[in-house]
């Protein structure tokens, strides 16, 4: 637990915005819930298993386009398919609590032009840690595959079940994007969004629909979760 709380106050220093955008409430301190189990917030961290798991609800079911699986319940809500009230940089918080890696790496290189791959792009070796999602609705005892619940819009058939990249959004003027935009997983690719995705078409706005054939109705409640790809 010393261990766990410790390294909550070097994140701190490494997180302005902890300071800066919280200061008429308290942040909510890491405490231990079970054996390898602990909470931040919402948040429920297994450091044995590490897996990340906070309540989500169904925002968008059908149509699209979508550009975000996940987003905060005050970001852009509008384009994506589950919301939730969770604080963005608690979310990663944990993930830095579990000594997980964040890093662009080659993720945004489609959105750059060809003369500026070799001075601004990255390599793949320098990618974040890949991650799959879960979502549980409450009362099922099946969890749907993040990737299951998105349509492409060019082969009709659900998203390919590749991993997502911690990338970590961006620290501009001391404040933590993700957490002043809401934006925490990504279909479209985003620089501010905590994880992107890095199959083809993640640079196409468009693409991407929500499959009203397997996602529940507009404000089912469930658990989000989150485990690494190698794991």
């Amino acid at each position: 637990m010393r261990l766990f709380l410790l390294v909550l106050i070097c994140l701190s220093a490494s997180f302005p915005a902890l300071n800066q955008e919280r200061t008429e409430r308290e942040r909510p301190a890491v405490t231990k819930i079970g054996k390898n189990l602990y909470r931040l917030g919402e948040i429920e961290i297994d450091a044995e298993a590490r897996t990340i798991t906070f309540p989500v609800v169904v925002n968008m079911r059908e149509g699209g386009p979508i550009e975000y699986i996940l987003v905060h319940e005050h970001g852009k809500v509008h384009e994506s398919i589950l919301t939730t009230s969770i604080s963005p940089l608690n979310l990663s918080i944990a993930l830095k609590l579990l000594k997980f890696e964040d890093g662009y790496g080659d993720v945004f290189n489609l959105l750059l032009p060809p003369e500026l791959l070799e001075t601004e792009g990255g390599t793949e070796a320098e990618r974040g840690d890949g991650f799959y999602f879960d979502f549980l609705p409450d009362g099922k005892s099946v969890a749907l595959r993040a990737e299951d619940l998105i349509l492409d819009g060019i082969t009709g058939k659900p998203m390919d079940g590749a991993p997502w990249i911690f990338t970590g959004s961006k620290m501009e003027n001391e404040i933590y994007m993700a957490e002043s935009e809401g934006s925490v997983v990504a279909i479209y690719l985003d620089y501010l969004a905590i994880f992107n995705m890095t199959i083809d078409g993640a640079d196409t706005d468009e693409r991407w629909g929500a499959n009203s054939n397997l996602i529940p109705e507009i404000g089912t409640q469930g658990k989000f979760v989150i485990r690494a790809a190698e794991d």
